[in-house]
């Protein structure tokens, strides 16, 4: 076996001096190799699992369903559940207050206008519901008005959290009433 040094020599030297470039090329296939296992491993895990419920807005998975009920106790049922995620997101803004002095409390302006769109309206409990339900409900609304007025204000965050704890305990107070004999001593056994 004849060696050729010249040669060998040259292709030594175009090596050396094309170093950094040949090291970019390597570098540059490494990453499009990693890049395509990577997607390619996302593409699989995606489609395997599937996709999970945002259990704030949903009911919960326990909560009886509207099956074969009359039209008052499927409305009532929904504004109960309208009414527990309504206690959610307060739970949620009193969380993030920001302490006093501090002016920066974006997350809950976010989450007191979120609170004012639910739509409790329609959701109004009926007559047979109790008068306890029916003051409980024109209580939350009149204090939903005033929360509405603080943000256009932009009352401090004492104002905005005293508010949102008295929505908390109305709600609280009207779901109680709304919810038939035998839910609330279950409520009562589990607790």
């Amino acid at each position: 076996m004849n060696l050729d040094w010249d040669k060998l020599y040259l292709a030594y030297n175009w090596a050396k001096e094309w170093q950094i470039l040949l090291a970019g090329l390597l570098v540059f296939l490494a990453a499009l190799i990693f890049a395509r296992a990577t997607v390619k491993s996302a593409k699989m895990a995606s489609s395997a699992r599937r996709p999970q419920p945002d259990l704030r807005l949903a009911p919960s998975p326990s909560a009886p369903g509207p099956v074969n009920l009359p039209a008052s106790a499927a409305a009532s049922s929904e504004l109960i559940s309208t009414l527990e995620q309504l206690r959610s997101l307060i739970r949620s803004a009193l969380a993030s207050l920001l302490p006093a002095g501090e002016k920066e409390n974006s997350p809950v302006t976010f989450l007191c206008q979120r609170i004012l769109h639910l739509r409790l309206d329609p959701l109004a409990p009926s007559a047979h519901s109790g008068q306890g339900a029916q003051e409980g409900y024109a209580a939350l609304m009149k204090q939903l008005t005033v929360l509405r007025a603080h943000l256009k204000n932009d009352a401090p965050a004492e104002k905005i959290s005293e508010i949102l704890i008295q929505i908390n305990t109305t709600a609280r107070n009207l779901v109680a009433a709304l919810l038939p004999a035998s839910e609330k001593r279950r409520q009562v056994d589990t607790r």
